[in-house]
């Protein structure tokens, strides 16, 4: 028996009301019935939605933040920049490499309170971090403090040999706060790593005001090939000055 026969004759069953000529007609209207029309695709179950949260490691953050503040310095917008390194720092305030640039950039737009706060409060994290006592020592240079850069940096005592500008700046911060004591030690042994000209100076500098012989210190200031023209002329004068009186 044909499918759409065996359905024709059921569906009559169902309908003992149906009059005859009724029968009849229902029965001829549904063979003309497209099966193909009345086929329902039922849809599959859904697949379960899985979904994973991406979350960036903290380099990735990091790498990712410092992208969107360079190419809003790159528009000159400073303000975006900094804005983007202060949220870097609000979710890790421990970030001290960003924190550096940050304070550079508000140094460089002479906002040194903010630069200072900023430095001041990575140290309170990371006391024994030196490049953040460098930095704030280096910016109380600017203002001339010179005895509080001197304290900062006297804070903690890093390897000479991969911290030659901590302990070029504390010798200088030194020599300049009149704690020449100090800083002749500091420049003997700067100049046991490198013979660099301004060390030279400074040594000089810091014997004569003690009144010890400085004439030497100055002969290998004057030779060296990294001493400022303003520095060399004031080496010459002087040597020229007193050189002549320290050999008797």
């Amino acid at each position: 028996m044909k499918r759409s026969h065996f359905w024709t004759r059921l569906l009559l069953a169902l309908l003992p009301f149906a009059l005859p000529a009724q029968a009849e007609t229902f029965e001829e209207d549904w063979n003309q019935v497209d099966w193909a029309d009345l086929m329902v695709e039922v849809p599959a179950p859904e697949a379960e939605l899985s979904i994973t949260e991406v979350t960036l490691n903290r380099a990735d953050w990091l790498a990712e933040a410092n992208q969107q503040a360079d190419a809003a310095l790159a528009v000159g917008d400073w303000a975006r920049a900094e804005y983007r390194l202060a949220q870097v720092l609000a979710a890790f305030p421990d970030a001290h490499d960003t924190r550096l640039r940050l304070a550079a950039m508000l140094f460089g737009r002479s906002a040194l309170d903010l630069a200072r706060a900023q430095l001041q409060q990575g140290l309170e994290l990371a006391p024994d971090h030196a490049d953040l006592r460098l930095a704030l020592g280096r910016l109380l240079a600017s203002q001339e403090r010179y005895a509080a850069a001197l304290q900062v940096l006297d804070g903690v005592s890093p390897l000479l040999h991969r911290h030659l500008d901590y302990y070029s700046l504390k010798a200088e911060m030194a020599r300049r706060s009149g704690r020449c004591d100090l800083a002749i030690g500091l420049y003997q042994r700067l100049l046991d790593n490198s013979q660099v000209g301004a060390w030279w100076l400074g040594l000089g500098l810091c014997q004569r005001e003690l009144g010890q012989s400085f004439t030497l210190a100055f002969e290998q200031a004057r030779a060296s090939a990294d001493l400022g023209n303003a520095s060399l002329r004031f080496v010459e004068q002087q040597l020229e000055q007193y050189g002549t009186a320290q050999t008797h």
